[in-house]
């Protein structure tokens, strides 16, 4: 069983992560995944639990991570400080200090969160633990697969016929 946690965000430090230099060395891509990152918990590296918690800053002219949408876990957003424009399904919607964002896991729950402003950008990110995961790109064409420590991304228009090659 369990114990409860507690840890102070203040105690634990950020990461920076550019999904640019990381994915994208040659930088070809129009825009900039760039933020700091500060894992509160996580229970893909503890194993236990089901929430991931994580305090993620934005700088301006930065976003989190292209425009996607899960299939496997549910997000929230809760907005600490500063303004973003939230790409959704359904257009661009601003969110500013103080807005709570739940992201279901469907087609409707697309999601790209950008900084326009000229001030920082701080959010809470809570999300469901889940073992795999299916996320779509719908900018790209691109689909990721997750499960366990495997990471795998392909093209959704390369679909193969369910016995080929069996």
């Amino acid at each position: 069983m369990r114990d409860i946690i507690i840890k102070n965000v203040n105690d634990s430090g950020y990461e920076n992560k550019n999904l640019n230099r990381f994915y994208d060395p040659e930088g070809e891509h129009k825009r900039s995944y760039e933020f700091s990152k500060n894992e509160v918990f996580s229970p893909y590296r503890s194993g236990e639990g089901q929430l991931t918690v994580n305090f993620y800053t934005l700088m301006p002219g930065k976003s989190n991570y292209p425009y996607h949408r899960h299939f496997g876990k549910e997000e929230a957003f809760y907005i600490i400080s500063g303004e973003a424009v939230l790409k959704t399904p359904g257009g661009d919607i601003t969110v500013k200090e103080g807005d709570v964002i739940v992201i279901p896991p469907n087609e409707n729950g697309g999601h790209m969160l950008t900084n326009v402003s000229e001030a920082p950008v701080v959010y809470l990110d809570i999300d469901t633990f889940s073992a795999s995961d299916v996320v779509v790109y719908p900018d790209s064409g691109n689909v990721r697969f997750l499960a366990g420590g495997m990471q795998k991304s392909f093209k959704l228009d390369s679909e193969v016929n369910y016995l080929d090659g069996e």
